[in-house]
Parts: C-alpha cells; structure tokens; sequence
C-alpha cells in the first residue's frame, strides 16, 4: 500500500472480520475519493459457508464475495462491484471508473453507526438468503440484497440510491466543466 495520500477508500471492518484478516486498523483517516463512500464489511457464517458482506458507506449498496484469501479482499470486492453496478444500470464507463479508483485503499475500523445497522440488518437477510437458496450466486445474492428498503435511506433501496449516487456526480462533473 502507497502513502496515505494515494489513498482513495478505507475498508471498514467489523471486530470479526478483522481478526479473520489478522489486520491491524490503519489510524489515518482521509474522506474516500469514490462515488460511493468507503466499504463497511463483516464476516458472514452460515454452516460451512463464509461470506464477506460488504456494504458501500454513500450507498449501502451491498456486494458478497467468498471469505477465503483475506490479502486479496479487495480485489475480490473490486471484481464484483462491476458487474453489480452495470447489473443495476450504472453506466459500464462510470462502473470502470469506480472499480479503478479502488486500487489504493487502508483498512480501518467501522466509523459510521448508520452504517453498520444497516449492515448488520443486510447480514440476517443474507443469511436466511443463504440456508434457503444455497444454488443462487453471490451477484444475485448481493442483487437480492440491493432490493431491500433500508431506513437510513428513508426506506428506499440501495441500488436505487447507488443510481442516484452516480447520476448526481455525473452532473457536478459536468457542471464543473463548463
């Protein structure tokens, strides 16, 4: 990882997922340089299966990916968040954007209550997600997820205001050129 400055998102995990990467919290904290925020995310147990959950901070927008290999997390984060956006309709040049901008990052402690409530109640909808439709794949998992009202976003669902997220930073970016 480069100097705190090239850093662009933090990867905020809970206590569990910490210790599952055997990381230590990194205590610089800069404001992310995404369209979406910093990532929230935690261990998911359910029987043998292991799951990472993880959430978008501006967003919510969810996105599960396996547990296995914690060194290459983000990576795998990165990899799913693709096709998650273009999925929910991000445009594929603004959803390219947004995976390029998470090669530098810090891991660092859940900062955000809101957030993490909204994570934890992901994570049991996941969950039941997980024991009653073992054959679906973590996209539709995470597809399924993005669907559901949240409070903190005024019940609306994530991937909807992940879409108003980008449409509203494609118009500061135009507005910014003229």
């Amino acid at each position: 990882m480069s100097s705190v400055l090239s850093i662009v998102f933090v990867l905020r995990c809970t206590q569990k997922l910490l210790d599952r990467l055997n990381a230590t919290p990194d205590s610089e904290s800069v404001p992310p340089d995404t369209v979406l925020g910093d990532w929230y995310a935690n261990l998911i147990r359910v029987g043998r299966t292991q799951v990472v959950l993880a959430v978008r901070e501006r967003s919510l927008l969810p996105v599960v990916v396996p547990a296995r290999d914690g060194h290459a997390l983000v990576q795998r984060l990165s990899d799913a968040l693709g096709p998650m956006l273009t999925a929910i309709g991000v445009p594929t040049a603004d959803a390219d954007a947004e995976c390029r901008a998470m090669q530098h990052w810090a891991v660092g402690k859940t900062a955000n209550r809101r957030v993490l409530r909204s994570l934890n109640d992901l994570a049991i909808q996941l969950q039941v997600g997980l024991l009653d439709y073992p054959d679906r794949t973590l996209l539709a998992h995470s597809l399924w997820l993005a669907q559901t009202p949240l409070k903190v976003i005024d019940y609306g669902a994530p991937d909807q205001a992940t879409l108003a997220a980008f449409v509203a930073h494609r118009a500061l970016r135009v507005a910014k050129n003229r």
